[in-house]
């Protein structure tokens, strides 16, 4: 294997948020340096993946954001390199100049779905920070007419904790088609501690005449913060329900809350006992 192909294995299987600290030890070589000089590599695919390789140094140097910044904004580039210099600069969205471009890319009509969908995605961290970029999302989630963009931004809003946010999401999973109402109770995961969430929650997974695919994230939904009624509620499900399909969610909700299912079903950002970045939901995207 080259030096070159190693540094971006070892890059690439390492904790996002840790590999900084590996990044800046005291090297020999320069891997830095290496992967600026892959984004100039014939082939897109060795661009994407040295793109990836930089989400570990977008926060730590601003000639590195610049340049993939200018990556994501060139509409002559490979759109799985775009794709990818917007999950990397995920990181940095909170960055006025950042935050603005992804949010144009998102709000294009006529540019590449996927592209419109992962800008919007990667702006969920700034959603928690800023509340100009929430208000952008939620205007996205209620009136956004292409579907998969809209989900896009419903998602970019889960790790939210606001009321207007709470009010917009409860809004959309009580009423709409249902592929965006399971989004939207995917993105409230984080607000169970609410009450009017978790009543929300509850009368969609007891009612039997909840659509299928909404009853069945609702029903997973109630794994967190479960009171008694709860509780009560999703063992009456596992052992009489007709669907059998509500039966093995309901057993899944009361099992294990830190379950990998449940993590990767509500796209849940999962880090090791020192807070370090060991899962970035951006990544499946």
């Amino acid at each position: 294997m080259t030096a070159t192909a190693w540094l971006l294995a070892a890059l690439l299987s390492a904790p996002v948020w840790a590999a900084p600290v590996a990044a800046f030890a005291s090297t020999s070589w320069n891997e830095e340096q290496t992967l600026l000089d892959l984004l100039r590599d014939r082939d897109p695919e060795v661009r994407r993946q040295a793109v990836r390789a930089l989400k570990a140094w977008v926060p730590h140097r601003n000639n590195i954001r610049e340049r993939v910044l200018d990556i994501f904004k060139n509409s002559s580039e490979d759109l799985a390199v775009r794709r990818e210099a917007a999950k990397t600069l995920s990181v940095v969205s909170s960055n006025s100049d950042v935050s603005e471009a992804l949010l144009e890319q998102g709000k294009r009509g006529g540019d590449d779905v996927g592209l419109r969908a992962v800008s919007y995605k990667s702006l969920y961290w700034a959603a928690v920070r800023r509340s100009d970029v929430r208000d952008e999302l939620l205007d996205a989630a209620r009136r956004e007419s292409d579907q998969t963009v809209r989900l896009a931004a419903i998602w970019a809003l889960f790790a939210v904790n606001d009321s207007s946010v709470k009010d917009v999401l409860r809004d959309i999973a009580r009423r709409d088609d249902e592929t965006v109402r399971v989004e939207a109770l995917k993105s409230l995961y984080g607000l169970m501690g609410d009450s009017d969430v978790r009543d929300l929650a509850y009368s969609l997974a007891r009612d039997s005449g909840t659509p299928a695919v909404v009853r069945r994230t609702a029903i997973l939904l109630n794994s967190n913060h479960a009171t008694s009624a709860q509780t009560d509620m999703l063992e009456t499900i596992m052992k009489y329900d007709r669907d059998p399909a509500m039966r093995a969610a309901a057993i899944i909700a009361l099992g294990n809350p830190r379950s990998e299912e449940l993590q990767t079903h509500f796209h849940l950002i999962r880090t090791d006992q020192d807070g370090v970045l060991i899962n970035d939901p951006l990544d499946a995207q």
